[in-house]
C-alpha cells in the first residue's frame, strides 16, 4: 500500500485524507476489546493477524500522509517548537498513562484488566481522530497532481526518481538510523532482566525518568532546533542515545541504570524533535506523497529486517554481545547523518 497512496491521494485534500484515514484506522482498535471473552486463544492470535492486516490498508495511508499533514499545517519556522511541545505532551501522557494501566491491571483480573486498557486506549484513539477533524485549515492544501483516471504506470505509482535523486542519501541515512533503533529492541527486555537483574520496581523508576527527561528536554527543543538546525538534531541526539545504550549495557548497578534513563530521555528527546523536521525540509512541498512513500518504506524495511537478523544475531553473539553490536550501529547511525545525510 506504501507506492500506491501516492496516486490514491492525487487531487485529493492532504487533510481530509488523513483524517478519514486515521479514523478508519483506529475504528478496528474497538475489533481488539471484546477478544478474550469471545474466542479462544489459538482463535485470537489469527483474528489479531487479520484485524491487523486490515487496518493497516488505511494506516499506511495515515502513515504516509501524516508527516505531509504536519508539514501542511505548520509553518516551517514553528515546525522546532510545535514539536518539542507536542513531544513534551506525549512524555506526559506516557507517565499519567502508564500509571493508569498499572492501576487497572493491579485491581481487575487479566481479561477485564485487558479489555478496561483496550477500552480506554480506543476510546482515547477516537479523541485524538475527532481533533483531527477540528483542525482548522486557513488555505486548503491539495495534491499539485491532477487526478487520473486512466491506469498508472509503474513508474507513476513506483516514483524511482525520488530515490535516483538528491532525496536518496536522506532514504539511506534513515533506513540506517531505523535499523539502528529497531534492531536491538527485541534484546533490551531480556538483557535487562536476565542480564542486568534489574527489578520491576528498578525498571518502573527508571522509565518514569526517562519520561520526565524527555519531557524538560522537549520544552528545549524549539530553540536548539533554531539555533542547531534540524539534520544536526537527529545526528547528536542519535550519537546520544548511543552512548545511553553503553550505559545500559554495564548497568549492573541501579545508579548506573538511572545515569542510563537520564542520558537516553535528553537523546532521544532531541532525536523526536529533530527526524520528521528533517525529513520534511528535504521534501518538495509539491510532491510529499511520492517522498513520503519512499521514507515510509524505508522505515518500513528496517523494521522486516531486524524483526529476521536480530534473533540470529542474539543467536550467535549472546545478549552482552548483541548490545555491543547496537551501540556501535546507534553510533554510526549518528555519524551517518551528521556527515552525509
Amino acid at each position: 500500500m506504501t507506492f500506491p497512496t501516492n496516486f490514491f491521494v492525487r487531487g485529493k485534500s492532504t487533510f481530509q485524507v488523513v483524517r478519514w484515514s486515521a479514523l478508519f484506522t483506529r475504528l478496528f482498535y474497538a475489533f481488539l476489546i471484546p477478544l478474550p471473552i469471545l474466542f479462544p486463544a489459538q482463535v485470537q492470535i489469527w483474528t489479531i493477524i487479520v484485524i491487523t492486516l486490515i487496518m493497516n490498508i488505511p494506516g499506511t495511508i495515515a502513515a504516509v500522509m501524516g508527516n505531509a499533514f504536519l508539514a501542511e499545517g505548520i509553518p516551517m519556522e514553528w515546525r522546532g517548537q510545535i514539536i518539542g511541545i507536542r513531544n513534551a505532551l506525549l512524555a506526559a501522557t506516557s507517565m499519567i498513562t502508564s500509571f493508569i494501566v498499572g492501576q487497572v491491571l493491579k485491581v481487575f483480573p487479566f481479561e477485564t484488566g485487558y479489555m478496561v486498557v483496550f477500552g480506554l486506549g480506543w476510546l482515547g484513539s477516537m479523541l485524538s481522530a475527532y481533533h483531527l477533524f477540528k483542525v482548522k485549515v486557513v488555505t486548503p492544501q491539495t495534491s499539485s497532481q491532477s487526478s487520473q483516471a486512466q491506469k498508472p504506470s509503474w513508474r507513476e505509482i513506483i516514483r524511482p526518481d525520488v530515490f535516483s535523486g538528491s532525496f536518496r542519501n536522506v532514504l539511506l541515512v534513515m533506513f540506517f538510523f531505523h535499523v539502528a533503533v529497531f534492531l536491538p529492541n527485541p534484546i533490551f527486555p531480556l538483557y535487562q532482566v536476565n542480564e542486568l537483574k534489574l527489578t520491576d520496581e528498578t525498571i518502573g523508576f527508571g522509565t518514569s525518568l526517562f519520561w520526565i527527561l524527555y519531557f524538560l528536554t522537549s520544552t528545549q527543543v524549539g530553540g536548539l532546533s533554531r539555533k542547531y538546525g534540524f539534520k544536526t538534531l537527529t545526528g547528536a541526539g542519535t550519537i546520544i542515545a548511543s552512548f545511553a545504550t553503553l550505559i545500559f549495557t554495564f548497568s549492573y548497578q541501579v545508579w548506573i541504570y538511572i545515569i542510563t534513563q537520564i542520558v537516553s530521555g535528553i537523546g532521544w528527546a532531541i532525536i523526536g524533535g529533530g527526524l520528521v523536521n528533517y525529513v520534511l525540509v528535504n521534501v518538495p512541498p509539491d510532491d510529499r506523497p511520492s517522498y513520503l512513500a519512499w521514507f515510509n518504506l524505508a522505515v518500513n524495511f528496517a523494521v522486516l529486517i531486524c524483526g529476521l537478523v536480530a534473533p540470529l544475531i542474539t543467536a550467535n553473539l549472546g545478549l552482552f554481545g548483541s548490545m555491543i553490536l547496537a551501540v556501535l550501529v546507534r553510533f554510526l547511525a549518528g555519524i551517518a547523518i551528521l556527515r552525509w545525510g
